[in-house]
C-alpha cells in the first residue's frame, strides 16, 4: 500500500508526555483523542506527522474514529510499517527518559463517541475511568487539569512557547452533597471529570466522579453511569476499587470512590519493561481473585486491560514488600442477572464493547458473553507482560478480529527465553480461541497460578 497519497495531519502537541501517549496508542492500536492543527477533512486514513523536539518528525496512520471533542480529535493510530514499531518503543524510552518521577495520570483516551452517526459502531474503552491515581511523589503535580470543556482548540505555538494556561475549574472549591469538597481535577474522558476531592467530616481523601454536562441529558450516558455505580457498589472486595457514595446535585450525577495511590501495570510496563515471571503471578492471582468476587455477584468486566490493574505498595503478614492489585474501571461491565431492570447490559444493540488489543474473539464478533471473556483477556495482558507483545499481529482492527477468531495466538517463548513452561501453558489456554478449551472460571486459573507461584524465577 502506498502512503504518499495519503491526506496529512499534524499533531498540535510539543509535550514529551502526550506524544508519548499517541505512540503508545499506536503500539497497542488504539485510538486516542489528538490535538491537531487542522481537522481531518474526510474520513479514511491519513498520516499523522509528530514533530519530536530533538528527534525530527515521525509519522503514523491515522483514521478518524468519531466526532470533534473539546480536547481534540479521536484518532485510530498505528504504525505505518512493522518495522517502524521498534522505532516507536526506542522513541517512547527516550520521551520518558527526562522524568525521573512517574508523570501525573493522563486523561483516560475517550475513544469513540458511540453516539456519532459515522460508520463505526464499536465502543473502545467508552467511559471515563474508575480508577483514580495519583503517583506517590507527583500529588503536587497531578493537580492540572485538562483543558475545560468550553476551551478553545489552541494553536500550535501555543503549545511550543509554552504560554498556554489551563482555564479555572468552576467545580473547585465546591463542597458537594455537604461533605464532598472538591479540590483538583485529576483526570477527565468521555463521560466524566474525576476530581481529587475531601470528605469534610472523616478527613478523608476520596475521588469523586461527575458527569459532564453535555451528558446529563444523554439517556444512554445516563444508563451507564449509574449501572456503574450500581454494578461496582456491589463489588466490595480487597482487589476491587471500592465505590463509596452515589448521587444527584443540582442536576449532575456524581460517583464517589476510594483515592488510589499507585501506578498502573501498563505504567509499570512502559517505564520498567517485560515482567519477571513471579511478580506477573502474584498480579494475575489478585487479578482472578477479584474476578472469581465479581463473577460470583453476576459481574462480568469486558474491559481488563493492563490500564485497568492498578499495583499499589504494599507489605505482606511477615512485613515484606509486596504489590496490592486493584481491578477498576467497571463502566463496560455486563450484570448477567439483572435484578432491577435497569442494571443488565446497556450498550447499544449490535455494539462491542472493550479494547481491541484484549477483546475475546467472541466479544469481536459480538457473540453473548460469559466469564471465559474476562479469562482470556487477562491472558493476554499476561502475554504482553512476559513479552512486551501482543498474542497476534495485525494492521487494522478488521484484521486484529479476523486473526483472533481464525489464528491461534502465538507463545510467548517464541518471543522471550527463558519463560518457564508451566506458565507458558496457563497464558496460552487462558487465550485459547475457543472458549470451551480456556479454564471453566477464574478460580480454575487462580488455583493453576497459586500451584506454580513459588518455582518461578
Amino acid at each position: 500500500m502506498s502512503v504518499v497519497a495519503l491526506p496529512r495531519l499534524v499533531l498540535a502537541t510539543h509535550d514529551s508526555r502526550d506524544i508519548a501517549r499517541v505512540l503508545r496508542g499506536a503500539l497497542r492500536l488504539r485510538t486516542e483523542v489528538v490535538r491537531l492543527v487542522a481537522p481531518p477533512t474526510a474520513p479514511g486514513q491519513h498520516l499523522l506527522d509528530i514533530d519530536i523536539p530533538d528527534v525530527g518528525q515521525v509519522s503514523l496512520l491515522a483514521e478518524p474514529a468519531g466526532g470533534a471533542r473539546s480536547d481534540g480529535y479521536p484518532l485510530l493510530v498505528r504504525p505505518v510499517t512493522r518495522v517502524q514499531m521498534a522505532e516507536i518503543f526506542a522513541l517512547i524510552e527516550r520521551l520518558d527518559e527526562p522524568s525521573q518521577t512517574e508523570p501525573p495520570p493522563e486523561p483516560e483516551p475517550a475513544n469513540d463517541d458511540p453516539w456519532d452517526d459515522g460508520p463505526d459502531n464499536t465502543i473502545f474503552g467508552m467511559a471515563a475511568p474508575s480508577r483514580i491515581v495519583i503517583p506517590e511523589g507527583e500529588l503536587g503535580a497531578a493537580l492540572g487539569s485538562p483543558l475545560g470543556d468550553d476551551a478553545p482548540f489552541p494553536p500550535a505555538d501555543a503549545w511550543r512557547s509554552g504560554v498556554m494556561t489551563r482555564p479555572p475549574d468552576p467545580r473547585v472549591g465546591r463542597l458537594l452533597a455537604g461533605k464532598y469538597l472538591l479540590e483538583a481535577p485529576i483526570g477527565s474522558g468521555a463521560a466524566a471529570t474525576v476530581y481529587r476531592a475531601m470528605h469534610k467530616d472523616l478527613k478523608r481523601e476520596v475521588a469523586v466522579k461527575i458527569l459532564h454536562r453535555e451528558n446529563q441529558g444523554d439517556t444512554q450516558f445516563l444508563r451507564r453511569f449509574k449501572a456503574e455505580a450500581r454494578t461496582a457498589s456491589k463489588l466490595d472486595h480487597v482487589n476491587v476499587t471500592r465505590v463509596m457514595d452515589f448521587g444527584e446535585e443540582h442536576g449532575e450525577l456524581y460517583l464517589v470512590m476510594e483515592l488510589i495511590t499507585g501506578k498502573s501495570l501498563e505504567g509499570i510496563l512502559s517505564s520498567e519493561g517485560r515482567m519477571m515471571p513471579r511478580r506477573l503471578a502474584d498480579i494475575a492471582i489478585q487479578v482472578a481473585r477479584a474476578l472469581v468476587f465479581a463473577h460470583g455477584q453476576g459481574v462480568i468486566h469486558r474491559d481488563i486491560k493492563p490500564e485497568n490493574i492498578m499495583i499499589l505498595p504494599d507489605v505482606d503478614d511477615d512485613g515484606e514488600p509486596c504489590d496490592l492489585v486493584k481491578v477498576c474501571d467497571f463502566g463496560l461491565a455486563k450484570m448477567r442477572n439483572p435484578g432491577d431492570g435497569e442494571e443488565g447490559e446497556i450498550t447499544i444493540s449490535g455494539m462491542l464493547c472493550g479494547s481491541p488489543a484484549y477483546m475475546s474473539p467472541e466479544q469481536t464478533r459480538g457473540d453473548s458473553l460469559d466469564a471465559r471473556t474476562d479469562i482470556y483477556a487477562l491472558g493476554v495482558t499476561m502475554f504482553e507482560a512476559l513479552t512486551g507483545l501482543f498474542p497476534h499481529e495485525a494492521f487494522s482492527i478488521a484484521e486484529l478480529f479476523l486473526h483472533k477468531c481464525t489464528v491461534p495466538p502465538r507463545r510467548p517463548s517464541t518471543f522471550v527465553g527463558g519463560i518457564p513452561p508451566e506458565l507458558e501453558a496457563i497464558v496460552m489456554r487462558a487465550m485459547a480461541t475457543n472458549p470451551a478449551d480456556r479454564y471453566t472460571s477464574a478460580r480454575e486459573l487462580r488455583s493453576e497460578l497459586k500451584a506454580i507461584r513459588d518455582d518461578l524465577p
